[in-house]
């Protein structure tokens, strides 16, 4: 005779000892059972806190849809808090940005005016050589 082995019902949790497995049928909802790692002398001598407890982590382990539900409120929080976090950085570099264009705008400026200047000197220059060596041109 063959020994009891305990099944459970990964959709409601439902457990029952069954011999065959071909028996192992939810009759709740109407689907088989999963074979529990467990004999049936060591299920049946724990109390009814820890079966449950048993019972719903192997739920959770075997539902990975299960587990997602459960943890999708808190995913959720991470992913606004993780958006929160780059609308931060995002609002920090457009001031950044803003700042560095600003110097770049600063640095043409003060370029162009020291070529303007630069070339007004050399003008300038030019025309005190004319007239000072007069010449000096003729030649």
């Amino acid at each position: 005779m063959r020994e009891l082995s305990v099944y459970y019902c990964t959709k409601c949790g439902h457990y029952a000892y069954f011999q065959l497995p071909k028996n192992a049928f939810c009759h709740q909802c109407e689907q088989p059972m999963t074979l529990l790692p467990m004999n049936h002398h060591d299920f049946t001598s724990l109390d009814h806190e820890a079966r449950d407890r048993l019972i719903s982590v192997k739920m959770i382990e075997s539902s990975p849809t299960l587990c997602s539900r459960i943890t999708a409120p808190e995913k959720l929080y991470q992913q606004r808090k993780l958006v929160g976090a780059l609308v931060q950085q995002i609002t920090e570099m457009e001031e950044e940005i803003r700042k560095l264009n600003e110097t770049i705008d600063w640095m043409h400026t003060t370029i162009w005016d020291q070529l303007r200047k630069k070339q007004a000197l050399k003008e300038e220059l030019h025309i005190l050589r004319e007239s000072i060596n007069p010449s000096h041109q003729e030649m």
